[in-house]
């Protein structure tokens, strides 16, 4: 609902229709009553709709849970309420897209409740017991996976996993598998209890059950943190068509270096933390291939291009920048592509006046820094309202690797023909002219790729303090910690991991956890303790696999 407060008028009314005879009016009465009303009546509502919501059908029940999601984000102290009421409704009868919305609600008050966090894993280990879908049981599974070791009595969470392996389908054995580790991993009290359990595992009639055991099994008894970061806690964060074409780019030029994974581009959306928002789902299949994403996409354009052909992987692209307003006579947006080494930028070039063709279009670039403009690629035509595009290569500084935020100064150069707007028909002479473009900014974010870390923790050991470094700063403009974090992950361009992006409320210091991975690919990570007093005090830790991603970060921040 977008507009509660334009319906809050209606609420008398609505109020008469909660004990209508036709349930599904009921229904739709009291959920936007839960959306509209006060703290206060939450109870009640609720009493009301658990006596009859056993009669309506799945559908209504989903528009419901949608409800009582909304209410948790907008009211968190009520989750204890809503966390029985969706309990019970677990326990009822109901199709896979009602059970999914409650399970995804649950999920969504844990995260956002850090204190509902064993009641609602009871309610899911539960659920489990006797759950028919396996979509559901492996979401579960991951779940408890990430958060049941950081509870403090992890142990109880290992029966309802295992009963998983004994019970269930190859798939959700799998997930079991994995989650074991986790617990195994976190807890050295519990590591020979999961040990024996794995071997057990290694038994299982299905392969990638059998696999996953001994792959875990080999990493925990080596009981090395660092091993346990990488290959149980925080996976790969690549972009799957990436490693396909890579690795099969490989094998098609055999070579006697091992394959690097820093080739590889990244998976440019992070696999995010649930989302708290439930939207209803039809029930379509999920695609059967990985779609490509908008960077393997621009990947493939730019090899096509002779001049980019030795850049080497793409980075990162941008989100598009206007250069122009909106309303002007040519229209000019910039996508700036990062490479190990270089800049590409890429102007999406629209000319609006029909009277006009422009011919051999470039964007002139004058940089501010120690950037160095290489080569122009012009956009050949650029007929009225058919887009074209040009690009300008750039190499990035390396006397002073430090130097990553850098202006430019943009004038868009072209030949000018003009044509006679009910043809389209140009004239045979032309005449050069300019038009000076809005300034680009390059700041640190457009070198660094965000990359989601589960286990913050085991990441900070796993990179290791060889190159860590500690600076204190004053932010006196800011006000709250919540500006002060929304600014700092604004700045930096990286992945808030473990929640640390909510401040809680009524709160004078907050701990900012940050991942992500320097262009060539190290992995940074920051960790900004927060303090209000007068204005924000930040002291910021930086860690990475080496020293340059350091100093960049120290350097922007200052």
């Amino acid at each position: 609902m977008k507009h509660p407060s334009a319906v809050t008028a209606c609420n008398l009314d609505l109020e008469n229709l909660i004990t209508d005879s036709n349930r599904s009016i009921a229904t739709l009465a009291i959920t936007t009553l839960l959306k509209t009303g006060s703290e206060s009546s939450v109870d009640r509502l609720m009493k009301q709709i658990s006596s009859f919501v056993s009669e309506i059908s799945d559908e209504f029940k989903v528009v419901v849970v949608q409800a009582i999601s909304a209410l948790c984000q907008k009211y968190p102290r009520k989750h204890s309420v809503m966390m029985n009421f969706l309990s019970n409704m677990l326990r009822d009868d109901g199709g896979f897209e009602y059970k999914r919305a409650i399970v995804d609600c649950i999920i969504s008050i844990i995260e956002e409740n850090p204190e509902s966090k064993e009641t609602g894993l009871a309610h899911l280990c539960e659920f489990i017991e006797d759950c028919e879908h396996t979509v559901l049981a492996t979401k579960i599974l991951h779940l408890l996976g990430k958060e049941g070791p950081r509870t403090p009595s992890p142990s109880k969470y290992i029966r309802f996993i295992f009963n998983r392996v004994v019970l269930e389908s190859e798939a959700v054995r799998a997930a079991a598998v994995s989650a074991l580790a986790k617990f195994g991993a976190q807890n050295d009290d519990l590591l020979p209890s999961v040990l024996v359990l794995m071997q057990r595992c290694m038994m299982d009639s299905d392969d990638e059950v059998r696999d996953r055991a001994t792959f875990y099994m080999n990493v925990l008894q080596q009981k090395q943190k660092a091993l346990n970061a990488a290959y149980i806690f925080n996976g790969l964060s690549v972009s799957v068509p990436g490693l396909e074409k890579s690795l099969h780019q490989y094998t098609l030029d055999p070579s006697e270096k091992p394959f690097d994974m820093k080739s590889v581009p990244l998976a440019t959306t992070p696999i995010a933390e649930q989302k708290t928002e439930i939207t209803p789902v039809a029930t379509s299949k999920l695609p059967e291939k990985f779609t490509p994403s908008r960077q393997d996409i621009y990947q493939e354009q730019l090899a096509a291009i002779p001049e980019f052909q030795g850049l080497g992987p793409l980075f990162k692209s941008s989100e598009p920048v206007q250069l122009t307003e909106a309303e002007t006579e040519y229209v000019v947006r910039c996508i700036k592509h990062t490479f190990s080494r270089h800049m590409v930028f890429q102007f999406d070039c629209t000319n609006t006046l029909n009277d006009q063709l422009l011919q051999k279009v470039v964007v002139q670039m004058e940089p501010s820094e120690a950037y160095e403009v290489l080569h122009y690629i012009p956009a050949a035509n650029l007929p009225y309202s058919q887009p074209g595009s040009c690009y300008s290569l750039i190499r990035l500084p390396e006397e002073d690797p430090t130097a990553v935020s850098c202006t430019f100064s943009c004038t868009m150069k072209y030949l000018v023909r003009d044509c006679d707007p009910n043809t389209g028909e140009p004239d045979d002479d032309g005449y050069d002219d300019e038009y000076v473009l809005e300034d680009l900014e390059v700041t640190v974010a457009d070198h660094i790729q965000k990359v989601l870390k589960p286990n913050f923790a085991a990441a900070w050991e796993e990179v290791g303090d060889s190159f860590e470094k500690e600076e204190t700063f004053a932010l006196a403009s800011v006000r709250t910690l919540d500006e002060a974090v929304g600014n700092i992950i604004s700045f930096l361009g990286m992945q808030p991991c473990e929640r640390s992006d909510k401040v809680p409320e009524n709160k004078n210091s907050h701990i900012l956890f940050l991942a992500g991975v320097f262009r060539g690919g190290h992995d940074v990570l920051v960790r900004s303790r927060l303090a209000l007093a007068d204005g924000v005090t930040m002291q910021v830790t930086v860690r990475s696999s080496d020293e340059t991603p350091v100093d960049v970060i120290l350097a922007s921040v200052g």
